[in-house]
C-alpha cells in the first residue's frame, strides 16, 4: 500500500485527536473501579468511540472513504451518553423515555443512511442535526438539575466538565451539519477546510473534558471524606 505523501500540518491534523480520544480510554480503565455510574458510562463512551476514531483516522490518512462509519459513531455516541445521563439522573421518567428516543433516533439513522443514493457520499447532515439537538438536550436537562440543586464545588463536579464540553462542541458542530452542503456548493474548498479545522478544535477540547473529568476525583466524595476527617479527628 503506497503511503500518501503530506505535510506537516496535515500530519499534525490527523495526530491532534488521537492522544485525547486514547488519554480518555486510558484514563476510564486505570480508575474504572474507582468511578461513580455515570463516569463508568463515559469509559464505556470512551472505549467505544477510540477503534472508531482509529480506524476512521486510518481511512482518511490513506484517502479512502470513512463516512460510513458516521451513522454507526453517532448512533453509539447519543445511546452511551443517554446512560451517562441517565445514571446521574436516577430518575424513572427519564429511564423510561430515552430508549424510545434512543430507538427512534437509531431507526432514523438506518433508514436516511439506507436511503442515501451514493454510498461514497454518506455524510447525512440529518442525523448530525438531530443528534446534536438531542444531546443538547440531555445537557440542557443536567443544567435544570444544578440549578435545582446546586453543587458546593461546581469545578470538582466531573459532569459540568462533560456538559461543558457537550455544550460547546454540539453547539459549533450543529452550525457545521445545518450549513455543510450550502457551504460545499458556495464557498471555496479552502473555506471548507477552515471550518473543518474549527471543527477540530472543539473535538480536541470536548475530549479534553472528557479526560479531566475521569482524572477528577468527584465534589461530593471529596466533601464526604472532609466530613469524614473533621469527625474522626475532632
Amino acid at each position: 500500500m503506497t503511503v500518501p505523501s503530506y505535510t506537516f500540518v496535515q500530519l499534525f491534523k490527523f495526530a491532534a485527536p488521537l492522544p485525547f480520544v486514547v488519554g480518555a480510554a486510558l484514563l476510564g480503565a486505570v480508575r474504572y473501579r474507582h468511578l461513580p455510574a455515570s463516569l463508568r458510562r463515559l469509559a464505556w463512551l470512551a472505549w467505544f468511540e477510540m477503534p472508531l476514531e482509529l480506524w476512521g483516522t486510518g481511512l482518511s490518512f490513506f484517502r479512502h472513504n470513512n463516512l460510513f462509519i458516521m451513522p454507526l459513531y453517532t448512533v453509539g455516541e447519543l445511546a452511551l451518553l443517554a446512560l451517562v445521563y441517565g445514571a446521574a439522573r436516577r430518575s424513572a421518567a427519564f429511564s423510561r423515555t430515552v430508549p424510545w428516543v434512543v430507538g427512534s433516533f437509531t431507526a432514523y439513522a438506518l433508514f436516511d443512511s439506507l436511503a442515501a443514493a451514493d454510498l461514497s457520499a454518506w455524510f447525512r447532515p440529518g442525523q448530525q442535526v438531530v443528534q446534536s439537538l438531542l444531546i443538547l438536550g440531555l445537557v440542557g436537562l443536567y443544567c435544570h438539575r444544578l440549578l435545582q440543586a446546586p453543587v458546593p464545588r461546581l469545578g470538582r463536579e466531573p459532569l459540568f466538565w462533560v456538559s461543558a464540553g457537550l455544550a460547546l462542541y454540539f453547539l459549533g458542530y450543529l452550525q457545521i451539519a445545518l450549513f455543510s452542503n450550502y457551504m460545499l456548493r458556495h464557498y471555496s474548498l479552502a473555506f471548507n477546510r477552515h471550518v473543518w479545522e474549527v471543527h477540530l478544535g472543539l473535538f480536541v477540547l470536548l475530549h479534553g473534558c472528557y479526560c479531566w473529568a475521569l482524572a477528577l476525583r468527584p465534589a461530593s466524595l471529596a466533601f464526604g471524606i472532609n466530613c469524614w476527617l473533621s469527625v474522626n479527628i475532632y
